[in-house]
C-alpha cells in the first residue's frame, strides 16, 4: 500500500483526484436520466398542450356556431321586419297618381307627408319614391336640408333590380346623408306597368350597439368580403380578402362605399382572418385591431368562425377569445406532464436503488479478488508510468523546438514580404521619375534659348514650369510611404481637368517625339473626385506613356482622354489607336515586371503600380480592346461629396 501511494505521488495524482473520478461518473449517470426526463417533459408538455388546446378550441368553435345562429336570426329578423313595406307603399293610390302626373303636381306634398308618417319607426331612416328614370319624386325627409327630393339614384343596384320586377336589397353608404344603411326596394305597378320604385332605408346602428354591449366580436361581410357591419368600428369598410381591380371598379360604379379605402383586415401573421373557402382558423390580433376591447397592448389569440346568409349574399363572422382556453390547456398539460414525470421518476428511483444494491454486492466481491494481486501489479504499473512519463517529456521538448522553428520561419517570411513590397515601390519611383526628368531637360533648354533671345517673360514662365515639375518629383518621392504601408494620405477633392493637364505636361516631350495627337473631352465639366492629386497624375502619366509607346509605328497616332460620371463614380478613359492588347497578354497585364516593351524601355511596373494606386484611392482600373482598334483603359474613382 505504501508503494502504491508513492507511485501516485510520482505520477502527480493525489488520493482526492483518484476518488473524484468515480464521483464524476456518478454525477454523469445521475444527470443522464434527468436530461432524458427533461426532454420527455418538453415533448409531452408541448404535445399535450396542443392536444388540450385543440379540444378546447373545438368546444369554443361549437359554442361560437350556436351564438352565430342566434345572431343570424336576430339580423334576419331586423332585415325582414320591413321587407314588405316597399310593396305596401306601391299599392297606395296617392303614389300611383304622383307617378302618373310627375313631380311638381299637388300630389307631391301629399305623398311627402304620407311617407313622413310611415317613417316614424326609429329603425327607418328614410322612405322615398323614384320614377322610372331613378329621380326622387317624394321623400320622408322632404323637410330637411339634405332632402332626397330631386336627386337621381338610378345608378344604385336596388333601383335596377326593382325596375326589372324583382325586390331589391342593398347595403351601402348614402351619397347624400353619408350614412350607411340597408335599402329595401320594390317596383310600383300602375296599370300593369312598372312606373316607379319605392325604397325604404333602415338603420342597423342599434344592432351594432347591441353587439358591442354583448362583448362578442362580430362582423358581417358582403359577397366581395367587405365588412359592412361590425362590433368594432375600425373593422367597417375593410376587406377580408384582397379586392381585384374589377371588383373595385364595380364598387366605384355603384358608389356603394363611396371613397372608403377598403384596406384588408389581416391577422398579425399577415394572413386573412378566414381561409379562402370561408372556414375559420386560429389567429392573433393586436390591441390596435380591438379598440373597444382592453388588450393591454398585447396580442390576443382568437378563433374565427362564420356562417353564410345566402338570401343576402353575406357572411356572419364571430371571433372567440381563446385566452381562457389557452390557460386551461396550459394547466391541464402541466398537470399531465408532472403526473407522468412523477411516475417515471418513481420507477427510475426504484430501479436505481435496486441497481445500487447489486453494484455494492458485485463491488465487494471484486474488491476481494483485486486486493490479492494489487501489490504485485502496482510495481509493474509504476515502471510503465515512469517510462511513459519520460517519453512524454521528450515529446514536449520536441514540440517546443518545432514551435520555435515555426516562429522564426514565419518572421523571416513576413520580413521577406516587406522587403519585396519596398523593392517594388523603389523600382516604381525610379520608373516614374524618368518622365519629370525628361520634362525638366526640355524646359531648361527652352529657358536658356529664351534668355539668349532676351525673351525674359517666356524664360520666367519656363522656370515656373521647372519649379512645378521639381515639386512634383518631390511629391512622387514622398509617395514611397504610401506604397510601404496600407494607410495612405488623406484623400481630398481633386479637379480631374487639372490632373489631366498636369499629366499631359509631363509627357509633352515624349508626345512630340512620337508625333501623337492628344484630344481631351470633358463630358462632365468641373468633375471632382475624391483622390490624391499626385497619385492620380501618376496613374494618368503611366497610362498616357503606355498609350504613346503602343502607337509606335501606327498609321494614325491619336490619344483621346474622355471624362464622364456614372452613378457615384467619376470615370477617366484613355483610348489609343495602337494595335490593342494581345489575348496572350491579358492574364499578365497587371502583373509586376511583366512588359511587352523592348529591353531598356520599361520595367513592367507601370500598370501594376497604377492599379495599386487606383485601389488605394478606393477606385478601380480596367482595360479593354476598343471596337475601332487600339486599347482603352478606364479609371473609376468615387466622386467628391459635392458631385453627388
Amino acid at each position: 500500500m505504501l508503494a502504491a501511494g508513492a507511485t501516485r505521488r510520482k505520477l502527480g495524482r493525489s488520493d482526492a483526484d483518484i476518488d473524484a473520478m468515480p464521483l464524476t461518473r456518478t454525477v454523469y449517470r445521475l444527470l443522464q436520466p434527468l436530461l432524458v426526463l427533461g426532454a420527455l417533459a418538453v415533448v409531452l408538455g408541448v404535445g399535450s398542450y396542443h392536444a388540450f388546446l385543440n379540444r378546447e378550441a373545438a368546444q369554443v368553435a361549437e359554442a361560437s356556431h350556436l351564438r352565430l345562429d342566434f345572431y343570424r336570426r336576430t339580423l334576419e329578423q331586423t332585415l325582414e321586419e320591413f321587407r314588405l313595406l316597399p310593396n305596401v307603399l306601391g299599392l297606395d293610390g296617392r303614389v300611383h297618381q304622383l307617378l302618373a302626373r310627375g313631380r311638381g303636381s299637388e300630389q307631391t306634398a301629399e305623398v311627402n307627408r304620407y311617407l313622413e308618417e310611415v317613417s316614424q319607426d326609429p329603425v327607418i331612416h328614410v322612405i322615398y319614391l323614384l320614377d322610372a328614370s331613378g329621380k326622387v319624386l317624394a321623400s320622408s325627409n322632404w323637410r330637411e336640408p339634405n332632402s332626397f327630393v330631386g336627386n337621381n339614384y338610378g345608378f344604385r343596384p336596388y333601383f335596377h333590380e326593382a325596375m326589372s320586377g324583382q325586390p331589391g336589397r342593398f347595403f351601402g353608404v348614402g351619397v347624400t346623408t353619408l350614412e350607411a344603411g340597408y335599402f329595401l326596394s320594390a317596383p310600383v305597378y300602375v296599370g300593369g306597368t312598372i312606373t316607379g320604385v319605392a325604397v325604404v332605408k333602415i338603420r342597423l346602428d342599434a344592432l351594432e350597439d347591441a353587439w358591442r354591449r354583448s362583448g362578442d366580436l362580430l362582423l358581417v361581410a358582403d359577397r366581395l368580403g367587405v365588412v359592412v357591419l361590425a362590433s368594432s368600428p375600425s373593422w367597417k369598410y375593410r376587406s377580408l380578402f384582397p379586392l381585384s381591380g374589377a371588383d373595385r371598379a364595380a364598387l366605384a360604379r355603384t358608389r356603394q362605399y363611396l371613397n372608403a379605402e377598403l384596406e384588408p383586415l389581416k391577422a398579425t401573421d399577415g394572413q386573412p382572418i378566414l381561409t379562402p373557402d370561408g372556414r375559420g382558423r386560429r389567429l392573433n390580433l393586436d390591441s390596435a385591431s380591438l379598440p373597444f376591447v382592453a388588450a393591454g397592448g398585447q396580442v390576443q389569440t382568437l378563433q374565427s368562425e362564420s356562417i353564410e346568409l345566402p338570401d343576402y349574399g353575406w357572411r356572419l363572422l364571430i371571433l372567440a377569445d381563446l385566452t381562457d382556453a389557452r390557460k386551461l390547456a396550459t394547466v391541464m398539460a402541466t398537470a399531465l406532464t408532472l403526473l407522468v414525470l412523477l411516475l417515471l421518476m418513481g420507477v427510475g428511483l426504484w430501479r436505481m436503488r435496486r441497481r445500487r444494491t447489486q453494484e455494492r454486492r458485485a463491488a465487494r466481491a471484486a474488491l476481494e479478488r483485486v486486493q490479492a494481486d494489487l501489490e504485485a501489479r502496482i510495481a509493474e504499473r509504476t515502471a510503465e508510468l515512469l517510462t511513459a512519463n519520460r517519453t512524454l517529456e521528450e515529446r514536449v521538448s520536441s514540440l517546443k523546438d518545432a514551435e520555435q522553428i515555426l516562429t522564426r520561419t514565419r518572421d523571416t517570411a513576413v520580413q521577406a514580404g516587406k522587403l519585396a513590397v519596398l523593392g517594388q515601390m523603389a523600382a516604381g519611383v525610379t520608373h516614374e521619375l524618368n518622365q519629370p526628368l525628361a520634362a525638366l531637360t526640355t524646359l531648361a533648354d527652352n529657358a536658356r534659348r529664351f534668355i539668349e533671345r532676351n525673351k525674359l517673360e517666356a524664360a520666367a514662365d519656363n522656370l515656373d514650369h521647372i519649379s512645378r515639375v521639381a515639386q512634383r518629383m518631390g511629391r512622387i518621392v514622398a509617395q514611397l510611404k504610401t506604397f510601404s504601408r496600407k494607410s495612405g494620405d488623406a484623400l481630398t477633392p481633386v479637379d480631374v481637368a487639372d490632373a489631366i493637364d498636369n499629366a499631359l505636361l509631363l509627357v509633352e516631350s515624349k508626345r512630340q517625339g512620337a508625333d501623337v495627337t492628344v484630344s481631351v473631352r470633358h463630358g462632365a465639366p468641373g468633375l471632382t473626385v475624391k483622390a490624391d492629386i499626385t497619385r492620380l497624375e501618376q496613374v494618368i502619366v503611366n497610362l498616357a506613356v503606355n498609350a504613346i509607346d503602343a502607337m509606335e509605328g501606327a498609321a494614325a497616332r491619336e490619344l483621346s482622354i474622355d471624362t464622364r460620371i456614372e452613378g457615384a463614380e467619376g470615370i477617366i478613359c484613355l483610348r489609343d489607336t495602337g494595335g490593342g492588347i494581345d489575348p496572350q497578354v491579358w492574364p499578365h497585364l497587371f502583373e509586376p515586371f511583366f512588359t511587352t516593351k523592348p529591353i531598356g524601355k520599361g520595367l513592367g511596373l507601370g500598370l501594376a503600380i497604377s492599379r495599386l494606386i487606383a485601389e488605394s484611392l478606393h477606385g478601380s482600373l480596367s482595360a479593354a480592346n476598343d471596337d475601332g482598334g487600339g486599347a482603352c483603359f478606364e479609371l473609376r474613382l468615387p466622386l467628391a461629396r459635392g458631385e453627388l
